[in-house]
């Protein structure tokens, strides 16, 4: 079993990306389970085939605690690291061979508390694990957009430990001239100073700059990745990406 985490800033189209993923690989003939992490979503764009709603009740959890909206996410998600293992029980009894975790939509609610990351570790056990993190157009297609989500996609990776794919969310939004740029700061960190040079000034710049020079001390280089799952596009590139990291670039076969 190969576990994909999708992580991202809510509204970047974490729960779209997953049901997308799931139709592309299933029509390729592979096995796919989807997991629900968020127990606060009502409506996903997916049947999960494991569910955390069934083990924790986020309205319940609001209504019993006198919680608001991301104090009952933030105490049921903490409640749900006590059925991690009948999850992954779960999850295992549903031998797929791809397994697509949606994770919470207040991402920072779920990283950055202890329960986010043991949940994961959990869920994936032993198996091979990669995160997916979600860069939303909407914001970063402007040099300084761009550069806080990179920020951002570093704390995750840090605090998960996983192989990391960037992938640019939602590139139907853009014009074709614009998602070059954004792929060409990902690769060309001159580019990207240059781009903040002339859009930036005084403090901003040099904070910008700063962290620029951090995140190309922290190993940058690696080519976001443009998709649509509205439209169904990059899916086939994400893909070839993911088995890079989980199997060498070959194409996992399961032995059932």
């Amino acid at each position: 079993m190969f576990y994909s985490f999708i992580v991202g800033t809510a509204g970047s189209g974490k729960s779209l990306l997953t049901a997308s993923l799931e139709k592309w690989l299933t029509a390729s003939d592979m096995r796919v389970a989807v997991v629900n992490l968020d127990p606060g979503v009502e409506d996903p764009p997916y049947a999960p085939d494991v569910d955390i709603r069934e083990y924790v009740d986020y309205a319940e959890v609001m209504k019993e605690y006198s919680l608001g909206p991301n104090g009952a996410l933030v105490a049921s998600l903490d409640m749900a690291v006590n059925f991690a293992n009948e999850l992954r029980t779960e999850i295992v009894d549903a031998r797929a061979q791809y397994i697509l975790v949606d994770c919470p939509g207040q991402m920072e609610l779920f990283a950055y508390r202890n329960s986010g990351p043991l949940m994961v570790t959990s869920l994936k056990g032993e198996e091979p694990a990669l995160s997916i993190y979600l860069l939303d157009s909407n914001i970063a297609h402007t040099p300084t957009g761009y550069l806080a989500s990179m920020l951002l996609g570093v704390s995750i990776n840090i605090r998960f430990r996983l192989p990391q794919l960037s992938v640019l969310s939602k590139q139907d939004i853009l014009k074709e001239d614009q998602i070059q740029e954004i792929v060409d700061w990902s690769t060309d960190s001159y580019l990207l100073e240059e781009a903040l040079d002339g859009s930036e000034s005084g403090l901003l710049r040099e904070y910008s700059g700063s962290i620029l020079r951090m995140l190309e001390d922290f190993g940058g280089g690696a080519s976001v990745i443009p998709v649509s799952a509205k439209q169904m596009s990059g899916l086939e590139i994400l893909y070839g990406e993911m088995q890079r990291i989980f199997a060498g670039g070959e194409d996992y076969v399961a032995d059932w």
